[in-house]
């Protein structure tokens, strides 16, 4: 991706803050167009923490909503100028007001959809009405849009059964940047020292912002069945969930809950054994890309596979069938070193051949380009 830079513009929706190694898709998506192209971002409205804060009351949110949407629009509006340019939304609510402004000014757009609406809704348990509103909603989008870019095949699969147009759908998993890991990673017996983790300690780690309920569901599995089981018969095995959110009453005596830490990439590091046992949800699991491109022995639950395909037991990651069989797996990885050796460098191997930003990064860019000299 180091080729010199283009004339197009590309307009992104919303502004985001850009973060280290881990493979946050928006972030990752925004970093990818700066190597090529100029970019201006459009900074969402004074509301917008307020808007998509669940602690919020929901009929404020939902009149402030308008506010953000015209803020959005304009927004987008005034960035174009004389130049081929190009919008590059992310997510749904960003891409329909960036949509319709590009349409006033006759510029290609590119959706870049998080996950299968109808899929996340069933997740998080939202009405029939949500359900049908927000349908609704991108069934108008996607005729507005050029390309949508989806993170899974399986994602391409749902909305084929909503009778989407899959000639617009395009499947660009999230990657893992890795010379940012690079730069990141520190050796495990020295992020140990670093965070005053004893040495002998086994370190099982989990993170996640536990406001997102399949993440709070996989934490209190992990401190009401999986840490009292394991460590039944590894009581060198500690547990560590890291993410905001953590439920008022706690996770109980077994886990140790961080909270929002500032440095993730340290105790990413820091740990003998990844794990996600995630049993709902829609996309890819981010958390496995970072995992495995850290190099580190991960266990994943079958959702995973229906956005990482290429994940084979017991070569790249260990599969935790169900609840029961996830003990089972993570058993396995600490009495065997062989076996957790072993997925763990099939797993980096398998983010640098097929999750890496360098190829992924080279599918976005080109795409961008093709959909400018197409208009």
């Amino acid at each position: 991706m180091n080729e010199m830079k283009s004339d197009l513009h590309v307009i992104f929706v919303p502004h985001i803050e850009s973060k280290g190694a881990t493979s946050e898709r928006s972030p990752m998506m925004l970093r990818t167009l700066r190597t090529r192209f100029r970019v201006e971002e459009v900074p969402s409205s004074r509301f917008s923490k307020l808007i998509y804060d669940q602690k919020v009351n929901k009929l404020a949110r939902y009149l402030l909503f308008p506010l953000e949407e015209w803020a959005l629009f304009f927004g987008t509006l005034r960035r174009f100028g004389t130049g081929p340019t190009v919008v590059f939304a992310e997510g749904t609510y960003f891409a329909l007001p960036a949509s319709l402004a590009a349409k006033f000014r006759n510029a290609p757009v590119i959706w870049d959809n998080h996950g299968n609406i109808k899929s996340f809704a069933a997740t998080m348990g939202k009405s029939r009405s949500f359900t049908s509103l927000n349908v609704t909603l991108e069934r108008s989008l996607v005729r507005l849009v050029s390309k949508v870019l989806v993170v899974s095949e399986k994602d391409r699969q749902n909305y084929s059964q909503m009778n989407f147009p899959l000639s617009k759908m395009v499947v660009v998993p999230t990657c893992a940047d890795l010379q940012s890991v690079k730069k990141e990673r520190v050796d495990k017996e020295e992020a140990k020292r670093r965070l005053r983790i004893p040495e002998k300690e086994r370190v099982v780690l989990f993170f996640g912002t536990l406001s997102y309920k399949p993440n709070l569901e996989a934490a209190k599995y992990i401190a009401d069945e999986l840490a009292p089981q394991v460590r039944s018969k590894h009581p060198q095995a500690h547990f560590y969930i890291a993410g905001g959110g953590v439920p008022k009453e706690g996770l109980g005596e077994e886990v140790k809950a961080l909270g929002f830490v500032e440095d993730l990439n340290l105790w990413i590091s820091a740990s003998d054994l990844c794990i996600a046992p995630i049993w709902s949800g829609v996309g890819i699991l981010t958390k496995v890309i970072d995992m495995m491109s850290f190099g580190k022995p991960t266990i994943v639950s079958p959702l995973a596979l229906e956005g990482m395909p290429d994940l084979v037991h017991e070569s790249n990651c260990l599969l935790g069938k169900d609840k029961a069989d996830f003990v089972i797996q993570v058993l396995r990885s600490l009495e065997d070193d062989e076996l957790a050796q072993r997925i763990s460098v099939e797993g980096e191997h398998l983010i640098c051949r097929s999750y890496s930003c360098e190829k992924i990064g080279s599918q976005v860019l080109a795409m961008v380009s093709d959909v400018a000299h197409d208009r």
